[in-house]
């Protein structure tokens, strides 16, 4: 079993959707899984099946799986025995030289080691050295945030067919591309990085569950592909807002599965108090005696009539029920609310956002709540 897998790195899986199928269609429906919690049901469809296909246990692709998943971790974590590198500081030593020695900057060690002045060090003085990092976030005001990229190939060493029935001459791949933040520094906050890393680590494992399962039971059959590929993921964060008390994240989840007829996308989000670590709910925003969900309900409503729709009547998922609000962020420029899979809007609006200004949902928000500490 091939795996080609790295972390920490700034390659972009690049899929193109092109078309591509199965062959036979076995007479039993099946449902698209619910792979991430809250996301609306999918329409079911009978899966592919490559003709003569006998199911079987493929141990090597279910070992190549779990070595994904377990890629899932950043290096401090697998080097935590081993402890973080250090430098001492020697006579005639600088920041600056330091910083040079270890191509880093004078801002990483600052960062890293929580120092305010570069001119303040000390001979005999130990030092972290900054990890590299594919990719980092200074915000002014909030936490360093850090990136890490998970990135496997997994050949399944099962000939892929395509829509006719024929083989396309190429084993299939399973792909994972996901990108996750870590909150790096003298703020490090270990129960949101260990929150962030369960959620990554199990979104690849329900999704390499599912490909493995649908490879042994049917072989590698696509209804749609990318170069004969027709398993992949991607997951990628964006920081929507950071400050000293509040991080805020939306994740765009973009998926194609054998059981579906095409790509699949939607917007998960989490919002954290770094305070504590705990994740903010929605239901934390508001003063519970208050009526808000009617309340945004109707701003958000309003908002979703003036985007361009291919179903005028698709406002449900903007109801008036808390779970509709679940999927939230927070910014300095107001509420951002992203809607589970076809529960708003036509074709294409799976990963549509809209923002509510703070003023208009003033009188509902919680007196001490999130919102009131951002001003």
């Amino acid at each position: 079993m091939n795996v080609c897998r790295r972390s920490s790195i700034a390659v972009l899986i690049a899929v193109l959707a092109t078309s591509c199928g199965g062959t036979n269609e076995v007479a039993t429906p099946a449902t698209t899984p619910d792979l991430f919690g809250i996301s609306a049901a999918i329409t079911t469809i009978a899966p592919l099946k490559v003709d003569g296909w006998v199911p079987v246990d493929l141990p090597d692709l279910r070992a190549a799986s779990d070595q994904c998943v377990d890629d899932a971790q950043p290096d401090s974590i697998q080097i935590v025995e081993e402890g973080p590198e250090t430098v001492t500081v020697e006579s005639g030593d600088t920041l600056g030289k330091i910083a040079k020695r270890y191509e880093r900057t004078v801002e990483q060690f600052l960062r890293t080691n929580g120092l305010s002045d570069p001119n303040m060090l000390k001979i005999g003085q130990v030092l972290l050295i900054p990890r590299e990092s594919s990719r980092e976030l200074d915000i002014p005001g909030g936490p360093l945030i850090r990136f890490e990229d998970l990135v496997c190939v997994i050949d399944t060493r099962v000939m892929a067919f395509g829509p006719d029935g024929v083989a396309l001459n190429r084993s299939g791949l399973i792909q994972v591309f996901v990108r996750w933040p870590r909150i790096e520094g003298p703020r490090e906050s270990p129960k949101v990085n260990g929150r962030l890393l369960g959620i990554t680590q199990g979104a690849v494992q329900m999704f390499l569950d599912e490909t493995a399962t649908a490879v042994e039971r049917n072989g590698y059959a696509c209804r749609e592909s990318t170069e004969g590929r027709c398993m992949w993921i991607q997951h990628q964060y964006d920081v929507l807002l950071a400050t000293d008390e509040i991080l805020s994240l939306r994740n765009t989840v973009r998926r194609l599965l054998p059981g579906i007829a095409g790509e699949t996308s939607e917007i998960l989000t989490e919002t954290f108090d770094l305070s504590t670590g705990q994740p903010i709910q929605v239901t934390d925003l508001f003063e519970p005696t208050t009526d808000w969900v009617a309340a945004v309900s109707t701003e958000a409503q309003a908002r979703l009539e003036l985007e361009p729709w291919t179903d005028q009547r698709r406002v449900a998922g903007a109801g008036p029920e808390a779970i509709n609000f679940a999927r939230f962020n927070l910014t300095h420029g107001g509420l951002v609310f992203s809607f589970a899979p076809f529960s708003v809007g036509g074709s294409g609006t799976n990963t549509l956002s809209i923002t509510i200004p703070y003023p208009a949902l003033d009188g509902y928000w919680a007196v001490d709540g999130p919102v009131a500490s951002l001003g």
